[in-house]
């Protein structure tokens, strides 16, 4: 065990201790007959510091009943009829009056209060009269974070490593070609399309960064959502040419929503350029802003290929593609979408997505509607 993990223990034992040891007293004096309102008040602060030092806690007698129990204990489902609903938390209790020692287990544990199973720290200390003071921390959303840190670094490294190697051998056969003209335009070409690929991957990287570490509504503006729109079709105007897919949208001028102007184009821009990209020829991509009381929507419906059932969960993971081979011709880096959901979260909203295969797909942004007293009035 590591020093510090070692003074972590070292200080609960002693938080602990000093619960169980005034609960003790307070125990003999409640049996004489003279428990004073001051003693009541070391018991409340008591299980006050419980809920102070973990997600959840609680003290346990010799016959495992649960003598004191936090709120968020028994709200998660951990106690029921001062009974601890876990077998792997008494085993632990029951380990920990054997050897006398603190305990500090990993566990997933489900509640009757839960659905899903979660993952804890638990840790036992061996108190006086065989009592055991239980502590849980939910680690679940850390260990979360973990992982998505470590996915992502792993995809990333994997998605630069691609454009950054393509440039570096069309630059080599460059070199070797300055003789034969037609050779030279069509590396240059292919050198030109990787470092786009590359700088657009960078610029997503960066937008993905500020909207999950900035707080995108403290300066947030009100704006006209058919602004928006028609900032976000002109920017698809070459690509849509290209392409030769039609845009139309259908935009009420009084919608408004409250928020970024530039992070809410790309987000709408984003919905866009996948429809393009996911969209057969001459067919027409529409863009449709409605609203209710309290929300506005914005729908991007396209009629190309559609998306498998099984991947509509997945669309908006970061560097997820569901046609690798048509992302490599449009250019397309995975982030996208995740850069839409980010956006909408980060407003108050979401996103989801409506597709059936061969019949097209539908992504709608759902944002928080504002209705200023004026048009243009700000916040």
């Amino acid at each position: 065990m590591a020093l510090s993990e070692v003074v972590v223990v070292v200080l609960w034992a002693v938080a602990i201790t000093a619960i169980v040891v005034g609960f003790a007293t307070l125990q003999y004096f409640r049996r004489a007959g003279d428990l004073a309102e001051s003693d009541v008040n070391v018991l409340e602060a008591g299980s006050t510091l419980i809920d102070v030092i973990a997600t959840a806690g609680l003290i346990v007698d010799e016959k495992d009943v649960v003598v004191r129990s936090s709120a968020s204990a028994t709200a998660m489902g951990l106690v029921r009829r001062k009974k601890i609903t876990s077998d792997q938390v008494l085993r632990l209790i029951d380990d920990t009056r054997k050897d006398g020692r603190p305990h500090v287990v990993e566990m997933k544990l489900r509640g009757t209060a839960r659905k899903e199973s979660r993952l804890f720290d638990v840790k036992t200390v061996f108190a006086s009269n065989r009592n055991v003071v239980v502590l849980l921390e939910d680690k679940t959303e850390s260990r979360r974070l973990d992982e998505a840190r470590r996915d992502f670094l792993v995809n990333i490294s994997h998605e630069l490593k691609t454009p950054i190697g393509a440039i570096g051998l069309l630059a080599e056969a460059l070199i070797d070609a300055t003789d034969d003209a037609d050779m030279v335009k069509k590396f240059s070409s292919n050198l030109r399309t990787e470092s786009r690929r590359l700088g657009a991957l960078v610029q997503g990287i960066i937008q993905l960064s500020r909207v999950q570490t900035v707080d995108v509504l403290a300066e947030a503006l009100p704006l006209r959502t058919s602004d928006l729109v028609a900032e976000a079709i002109s920017r698809c105007e070459v690509f849509a040419e290209s392409r030769r897919v039609t845009v139309e949208p259908k935009c009420p001028d009084a919608i408004w929503v409250v928020g970024d102007d530039e992070l809410l184009t790309i987000a709408i821009k984003n919905l866009i350029d996948n429809a393009i990209s996911y969209s057969e020829t001459d067919t027409v991509v529409r863009v449709v802003v409605s609203s209710t009381k309290n929300s506005v929507q914005v729908e991007v419906s396209d009629h190309g290929v559609g998306i498998p059932a099984g991947e509509l969960d997945r669309v908006f993971e970061r560097f997820y593609r569901v046609d690798p081979s048509r992302s490599r011709v449009t250019g397309g880096t995975g982030l996208g979408l995740s850069l839409v959901k980010h956006i909408s979260l980060s407003h108050g909203g979401d996103v989801d997505v409506e597709s059936q295969i061969g019949t097209g797909s539908t992504f709608t942004i759902t944002l928080p509607r504002f209705e200023p007293q004026q048009p243009g009035v700000s916040l």
